[in-house]
């Protein structure tokens, strides 16, 4: 009896440690220090950082002129608007709302005044010109008896060509002033004018 005993234990221990696998065979859980150490071996997230703007866009070339001007605004120019000029009609319709986000980046304030003084010059057209030439490049009609002519949003005269050349580019005065056509010589345009002459808004009859 004490033998059929001693079988039907050894068969019982047998079977246990066939059901039951050792320690070694068992997937290790990694500790806490262990999945930092894991998570340390991975690669690092690459952030995006938007370095600090030095300067105004007018020091940036031309590649990403166009990505600063939405992060940053233009100063504001110097203005004589109130008290020294007529005051703008309040008429809602004599304004240009499509190019008034562009005034205020450009630092043009009062926006009302501006947007009033580029409805009354160009009526809100960009390659606004005052002038004509045939196809051998003679002037045929021009509004300014002096034979000059203006161009763009805030019809800016040609008389201003060196500067505009200086403001925007030499590119900027060839075929007729080609560079007060876009939005941003323009209003560059402006900006130098206000900033640099005693004649503030007089100079569009302000």
């Amino acid at each position: 009896m004490n033998t059929l005993q001693g079988y039907a234990i050894s068969l019982l221990l047998f079977i246990v440690g066939i059901a039951i696998p050792s320690p070694a065979t068992v997937n290790e859980i990694p500790s806490k220090d262990q999945q930092v150490l894991a998570l340390g071996s991975l690669p690092a997230l690459e952030v995006a950082v938007v370095p600090e703007l030095v300067g105004g866009p007018e020091t940036l070339s031309d590649a990403n002129r166009d990505q600063v001007l939405s992060l940053k605004e233009y100063p504001p120019v110097r203005t004589d608007h109130q008290g020294k000029r007529k005051s703008v009609p309040n008429d809602p319709e004599k304004r240009c709302p499509k190019w008034e986000d562009e005034l205020v980046r450009y630092g043009l304030e009062p926006v009302e005044t501006w947007s009033y003084i580029m409805w009354r010059e160009s009526r809100c057209r960009v390659k606004a010109q005052n002038a004509t030439w045939d196809a051998n490049g003679n002037m045929t009609y021009a509004l300014n008896k002096n034979g000059s002519y203006d161009t763009g949003l805030l019809q800016i005269n040609s008389s201003w060509r060196s500067r505009v050349a200086e403001v925007c580019g030499e590119w900027a005065v060839e075929n007729r002033m080609q560079g007060l056509k876009t939005v941003d010589c323009n209003l560059k345009m402006a900006r130098f004018i206000m900033n640099n002459t005693k004649g503030g808004l007089g100079n569009w009859n302000m």
